[in-house]
């Protein structure tokens, strides 16, 4: 009998563990509902090209007194819609180009990479950057959220193009992440996490050390601003302080309050003084 119950047990925790680790593969895409127009900024519709082929879509927002380019990173499972309000204080003193990860929003891909492969997608938006001759020998700068904060800090240890990056919300460590996913699942959170990543393991042929910025933040050559909640009730704190830890100077970190979905706090000037004073400082006009 008590055979036959762990065997049965066995076979519903990895059952849900397909169940919940195809979801989190194949995020649902929300729909885009807000654009730059809505904020009274000129946009282009734009696409970007990705090195193992795939087309994202986006919008360049360029500004005539434009300092430097931002290109601006959405959380999972979000799109480029969700964080207009929150970048939006950047123009005009910056162009901005946000765009779809791979499997999200309106871009191609139908399994998201967790930052395995979606630095292939910054380093799409900064050829696109190069390929303009007005802003061509402009300074980029990356603003990412959550997921984009991970990624920019896995694309600016790749790219020398990246001059100043700033984070909110960035995990500094993917399997971590994992099993934070199923914290609700009490002692069997770790079993569904050792589960989840040889699935990962599987599907996606990697190893997730590959996606934790930690792993490769010492090799960023820019400066980089950190900002993260004591409250995240989605990433730890520790998170932003190892980070942070094992950045390269010049490095800066600032605690803010929120849950980590707290995109509001984006709105408060203390957030974007420090954002776009980060920039200002770091972004000019012309490369030397």
């Amino acid at each position: 009998m008590w055979i036959r119950v762990i065997i049965d047990a066995a076979i519903i925790v990895f059952v849900l563990t397909l169940f919940f680790g195809w979801r989190s593969l194949m995020p649902p895409r929300m729909p885009v509902y807000l654009t730059p127009s809505d904020f009274g900024m000129p946009s282009e519709e734009v696409y970007l090209h990705t090195r193992d082929g795939l087309k994202l879509k986006g919008w360049f927002i360029p500004s005539p007194k434009s300092k430097g380019v931002i290109i601006c990173l959405h959380g999972y499972p979000g799109n480029k819609s969700d964080i207009l309000t929150v970048v939006s204080f950047l123009y005009p003193d910056f162009s901005l180009l946000l765009f779809d990860f791979r499997a999200h929003g309106e871009s191609g891909g139908k399994i998201t990479r967790f930052g395995l492969k979606e630095y292939l997608d910054v380093e799409a938006a900064i050829r696109f950057i190069k390929s303009r001759e007005t802003y061509r020998d402009k300074k980029i700068g990356v603003w990412g959220y959550s997921l984009g904060g991970a990624v920019g800090i896995l694309a600016a240890a790749r790219y020398d193009d990246i001059d100043a990056i700033v984070t909110d919300s960035a995990f500094a460590n993917f399997p971590e992440m994992v099993t934070h996913y199923y914290k609700n699942m009490g002692p069997l959170k770790y079993v569904f996490s050792v589960l989840s990543r040889l699935l990962g393991r599987y599907v996606l042929r990697s190893d997730f050390t590959k996606n934790s910025p930690e792993y490769f933040i010492d090799r960023i050559k820019s400066p980089i601003l950190i900002i993260h909640s004591r409250q995240d009730n989605f990433v730890p704190y520790e998170h932003a302080e190892r980070l942070f830890s094992s950045a390269p100077e010049p490095k800066e970190l600032l605690p803010v309050e929120g849950m980590h979905v707290g995109l509001d706090r984006a709105l408060t000037g203390e957030y974007q003084d420090a954002v776009k004073g980060f920039f200002l400082h770091w972004l000019t006009s012309q490369r030397d």
